[in-house]
């Protein structure tokens, strides 16, 4: 039986990951699905990449353990200036991803994961960071996946006090309460005007491909439409 960590650098995996090193219960592997946003540029903020170095040498220096990172060739650019082969909009752009189906997590995370389990010849239990709180996502474990966290009773509060009192805990949740894909059309309106203030290079990027993309960035509203939004509420203030 082999045991594998799957790591996304958010509070809850990396609280399961040190309490579970601590416990010196068996981890055989972490993984990390690294995703491109472009050929040059990953989907996860700068200070998540940051984060990560940090997270794998402290492990390295006191557990001798190392996260491994899975990414594949194609970037979410990639697949949004892919043109569609059939349908009623063969040849058009893929654009953005529908909020409630999206292909890029499909085609950019699940797929990547699916290789690498595909190549383990014998059976595995992949540790999930799920918070005990998160009792939906925790129904939808299947046979094979489990979380410690669920089993210890430590909520998504309880994670992130444990990585406090040990000085880990990852700098971008003093800014956002979700991390994830900074093009990710499902985050907050509030996660959005950080992303415009503070990264304005990467929201250049959305601007561009929204001029480009038939879809709308979120159901309610285009890129633009956020821009105008966002300078708005800035005039009022």
């Amino acid at each position: 039986m082999k045991y594998i960590l799957s790591y996304s650098g958010g509070k809850d995996s990396t609280a399961m990951l040190i309490k579970m090193l601590e416990e010196n219960i068996q981890i055989d592997e972490i993984i990390f699905s690294k995703i491109k946003a472009t050929s040059q540029i990953g989907a996860e903020l700068p200070e998540m990449y940051l984060y990560i170095d940090k997270i794998n040498s402290y492990i390295k220096e006191n557990y001798n353990k190392e996260i491994t990172i899975l990414e594949q060739s194609k970037s979410f650019e990639d697949y949004f200036y892919t043109r569609k082969v059939r349908g009623k909009n063969k040849n058009k752009i893929y654009g953005f991803p529908y909020t409630i189906s999206a292909w890029c997590n499909d085609r950019l995370k699940i797929k990547v994961f699916k290789e690498y389990f595909k190549s383990i010849k014998e059976d595995y239990i992949c540790y999930i960071g799920i918070a005990y709180d998160e009792k939906v996502r925790l129904a939808r474990l299947k046979k094979n996946e489990k979380s410690m966290l669920a089993e210890w009773k430590m909520t998504e509060k309880d994670c992130l006090e444990f990585l406090k009192q040990r000085n880990l805990e990852n700098p971008l949740y003093k800014k956002f309460k979700r991390l994830g894909c900074w093009f990710c059309p499902k985050q907050n309106l509030n996660s959005l005007r950080i992303l415009r203030k503070d990264y304005p290079e990467l929201w250049s990027i959305l601007l561009k491909w929204q001029l480009d993309s038939e879809v709308m960035f979120k159901a309610d509203y285009s890129v633009q439409q956020l821009e105008e939004k966002f300078k708005a509420e800035e005039n009022i203030l």
